[in-house]
């Protein structure tokens, strides 16, 4: 707690003299709190991502001019983000999976590599700086400075966990001469508010109760482990979801309005619509920025049931690069190609499409897919020899 204390000393010193500032400093401003902001995380790790965008806004220039080698730049600007994404988040993974194979690798020296730690937020800005340079080269962005792409890039209350939003919305934000707003300023206290009783009330309590039960499920009737297994589900949902209610209203103190991130998952009746409205704002980045580029759906059949697998794993490793988070990737990706099939079959069969849509289905429809995504939780929340057991002792 004593973190976030600091947290909001920071934050309420920036947002007053955020406003005391004539409009056109302001952007310079947050600019530099969000530097000071990282390098409270790590200085070495705030200058080596300060200059990825410093980098990443040069070779922008050229795309934007150099019609003859556009594409070449934005070549290597993507070989070099992707490859700091690897490096830094995969490297550990990868040396683990060809260590359990029995390969070694007499080259790579283990004490160097285990030393390599990702940088906080760097998943966020390696995402924001691909989305900035492929735009740049569709030739949709509106006119703009590298401060632009600074703020957009390292903005602190979005900085570590999201949204990822798009330069073209936040960067007229940041163009505009805006004035304070008592009601968005009372709305961005209630969001932050409600953000912090959601993680650190509701979450913490909830995780303090069913952890002791779902790491000895042999202890507990199967009754109670499943109801752990959903509150599971729960807790995780106001973790995430409570950090996403901080930083965007965090974010309203200062005048920017950032996209939403969730909206009411769990109440969706399929695992299609649940993935459309869970982490929204990095789900649409992967699909825009994976998925249709190399799938498509004017693709046959068979290479769109590839794209969403794959996909689906991308976006579970890009969290995090472990063997728990690839076992999810394919739990959640095998689940949509089941449904993805169903939906064919419900074109042939008019019956089965009007029991299926039936309003009276969407119930029973909506337990499943939650059940089915809180069962997914225990796959990372806990070892696999916990997760045998939990399983064991529901069945």
């Amino acid at each position: 707690m004593q973190q976030v204390l600091y947290f909001l000393i920071f934050m309420s010193v920036s947002v007053l003299i955020y406003w005391l500032l004539p409009w056109r400093k302001r952007s310079i401003f947050l600019v530099g709190a969000s530097l000071v902001f990282m390098c409270f995380l790590s200085p070495k790790y705030a200058v080596y991502l300060f200059f990825n965008s410093l980098l990443i806004y040069i070779a922008g220039s050229y795309v934007s001019r150099d019609e003859k080698n556009r594409k070449l730049f934005l070549q290597l600007s993507l070989f070099w983000l992707i490859g700091n994404l690897c490096i830094f988040k995969y490297i550990n993974f990868m040396l683990d999976a060809l260590s359990r194979l029995g390969i070694s690798l007499p080259f790579m020296n283990e004490t160097t590599f285990s030393k390599i730690i990702m940088p906080l937020g760097m998943s966020y800005v390696i995402f924001r700086l691909i989305h900035y340079i492929v735009e740049i080269y569709r030739k949709t962005l509106p006119e703009h400075t590298f401060w632009d792409l600074a703020l957009y890039t390292f903005f602190f209350p979005t900085f570590l966990a999201g949204p990822v939003d798009r330069f073209q919305k936040v960067q007229p934000q940041t163009a505009g001469c805006k004035s304070f707003d008592s009601s968005d300023f009372n709305y961005g206290l209630f969001r932050m508010i409600s953000g912090m009783i959601k993680k650190f009330v509701v979450a913490d309590s909830i995780k303090k109760y069913i952890m002791p039960l779902l790491l000895s499920p042999q202890d507990v009737s199967p009754l109670l482990v499943t109801l752990s297994v959903y509150g599971l589900a729960i807790q995780i949902y106001m973790d995430f979801s409570g950090y996403t209610d901080m930083a965007l209203g965090v974010s309203r103190l200062f005048g920017y309005k950032i996209v939403e991130n969730f909206n009411n998952p769990y109440l969706k009746k399929n695992i299609a619509l649940f993935w459309r409205n869970w982490h929204m704002s990095v789900y649409s980045f992967i699909r825009d920025y994976f998925f249709f580029p190399f799938f498509g759906y004017r693709a046959s059949q068979a290479k769109i049931y590839i794209g969403i697998f794959s996909t689906m794993v991308i976006f579970m490793l890009w969290h995090e690069g472990s063997l728990p988070f690839l076992l999810l990737g394919v739990y959640h990706g095998s689940g949509l190609l089941i449904w993805q099939f169903f939906q064919e079959i419900k074109k042939k069969h008019a019956k089965i499409r009007k029991l299926v849509d039936n309003p009276y289905a969407v119930p029973f429809s909506t337990f499943i897919t939650f059940t089915f995504v809180s069962f997914g939780y225990i796959l990372f929340a806990f070892d696999m020899s916990t997760v045998k057991a939990i399983v064991y002792q529901i069945i």
